[in-house]
């Protein structure tokens, strides 16, 4: 074998041995995926069974606001609810990357009587100014 062919050859199988640890690299070691944030609301028993819809007058429900981070980064978020286009609730929390956060949030926008009121959930991201993910409920007062 030329000198040549064994310079070729050296430097073939030294290109196929980095090659090989940039592959196992960037799909096993450094595949972060999609990023994304689960935000969402649960009853007392942390399940949607029980969210309430029907309340009576001047009464006080309790649900939960969970915010997941799969951000692959530390996040600040910010939570507003709206009732009839007004926020009557926000909160502002940093969450570290893959945990989570459960709010308490207390409905008490029961004086008024009626059926199909709206509360809105929004979700912001970071400083972003338009909502990253939005929540309704609807629920009826009697």
């Amino acid at each position: 074998m030329t000198p040549a062919n064994k310079l070729v050859k050296g430097a073939l199988i030294t290109i196929l041995i980095i090659a090989i640890i940039l592959v196992v690299y960037l799909v096993v070691i450094h595949n972060p995926g999609e990023d994304y944030t689960e935000f969402y609301m649960v009853d007392h028993n942390n399940n949607t069974t029980d969210i309430p819809i029907n309340m009576t007058q001047n009464s006080v429900e309790k649900i939960y606001l969970g915010i997941t981070n799969q951000e692959h980064q530390k996040m600040n978020y910010t939570v507003k609810v709206m009732k009839d286009n007004k926020t009557v609730y926000e909160l502002t929390e940093t969450i570290e990357d893959k945990d989570t956060l459960e709010i308490p949030y207390y409905i008490y926008t029961t004086n008024k009587k009626g059926i199909n009121q709206t509360l809105d959930f929004k979700l912001y991201k970071g400083n972003v100014s338009n909502p990253y993910r939005t929540l309704f409920l609807r629920y009826n007062v009697i």
